[in-house]
């Protein structure tokens, strides 16, 4: 036997989805529609399915997220008992449908077993990101002592470039001294600096 006057529910969803539909489609709040009918959202849902399952209308949309139902109403004959019952399973095959506690623990055990490769998965993904991680933050101290021997390279040569400029300048100062006019007493001016002595012996052995 089919559920208690579902079929009678159904044929008055249906005749209140065509009364309020235009051209065959209904485009609004199906809620609404089914309270007009006197149906609540089990009936409804009932009434729904056993009017698409006997081809009377066509779901096109459902109404989800705040969206409107769209239905194509395709026939407005009423349902029968016999239609309804029609769409029932057979009893056989209901009491066919019987699960075993082998399939239960081989559904449990297969589920188990996705959830172990989903673990898996996100911890291979995990280590993977990890040692990314810790390569990049080695490549990011490498290149900061890199940065920093530089900078310290850079210090050395100033100073070193320091020293040498000031060392030309005490020799250049040492060369003109001793390149200028004698003492009154006829002696040589007297140089300090050694690298500019050197440099004056040179030119005067060359004078001589």
């Amino acid at each position: 036997m089919a559920r208690t006057n579902l079929h009678e529910l159904a044929n008055r969803l249906l005749t209140r989805l065509s009364e309020v539909s235009e051209d065959g489609t209904f485009e609004g709040k199906l809620r609404q529609v089914a309270a007009d009918a006197g149906l609540n959202s089990v009936r409804s849902a009932e009434a729904v399915k056993l009017l698409e399952d006997t081809g009377r209308i066509e779901v096109m949309q459902r109404g989800r997220r705040g969206r409107n139902t769209v239905i194509a109403i395709r026939s407005v004959d009423e349902i029968k008992l016999e239609d309804a019952e029609a769409m029932l399973p057979s009893r056989a095959a209901r009491r066919n449908v019987r699960i075993t506690y082998d399939e239960i623990g081989r559904a449990v055990i297969d589920r188990l077993l996705e959830l172990g490769r989903d673990d898996g998965l996100r911890a291979a993904q995990v280590e993977a990101f990890a040692s990314e991680s810790a390569a990049l933050r080695d490549r990011v101290k490498e290149l900061e002592e890199t940065a920093e021997q530089a900078r310290q390279k850079e210090t050395d040569l100033r100073i070193r470039l320091k020293a040498a400029e000031e060392a030309l300048d005490r020799a250049e100062e040492n060369l003109r001294k001793a390149m200028g006019p004698a003492r009154p007493s006829g002696e040589p001016q007297q140089v300090e600096d050694d690298d500019a002595k050197a440099v004056l012996d040179i030119l005067r052995s060359a004078r001589g």
